[in-house]
């Protein structure tokens, strides 16, 4: 099969919204998969289901992505991280740039309180978190 390219949206199942992308794609015989969100914590065993059933048995994601953090993008990829390799989780993590933001926030005092907050506003991604550093999925 020569180089190609597929992008599927799965259905989140929800009136709210939500996204949950997978794309696969090959060039020059090197095949790659990316999940980009990932729903809600439902849907994770939906799109694991659909990257068996048309991308084959896999074990490996190249890239998974979380945009932002609400719960109908994030709650998915739960499954996803703890059920494949994957290369490299790309996510953001504003706790760890609280040193540089401490000076913004007249309430918090130490650099320490303020990542915690950080934390716990931003639970989902600090969640996905927890899965690569305990998985060493790399994170950029």
């Amino acid at each position: 099969m020569g180089d190609f390219f597929e992008i599927d949206f799965i259905n989140v199942e929800s009136k709210n919204g939500g996204d949950a992308i997978t794309i696969r794609y090959q060039i020059e015989e090197s095949e790659y998969i990316h999940v980009i969100d990932g729903g809600y914590v439902e849907t994770g065993e939906k799109i694991k289901s659909h990257i068996y059933k048309y991308y084959g048995n896999i074990s490996y994601i190249d890239n998974v992505v979380l945009t932002h953090q609400d719960n109908d993008h994030a709650g998915g990829l739960r499954t996803i991280l703890e059920d494949f390799s994957v290369g490299t989780l790309w996510i953001h993590r504003p706790w760890i740039h609280a040193d540089e933001l401490i000076s913004f926030f007249t309430r918090y005092k130490s650099v320490e309180n303020l990542s915690k907050r950080l934390k716990e506003i931003y639970s989902n991604a600090a969640a996905l978190e927890e899965i690569a550093l305990k998985k060493k999925i790399k994170m950029k």
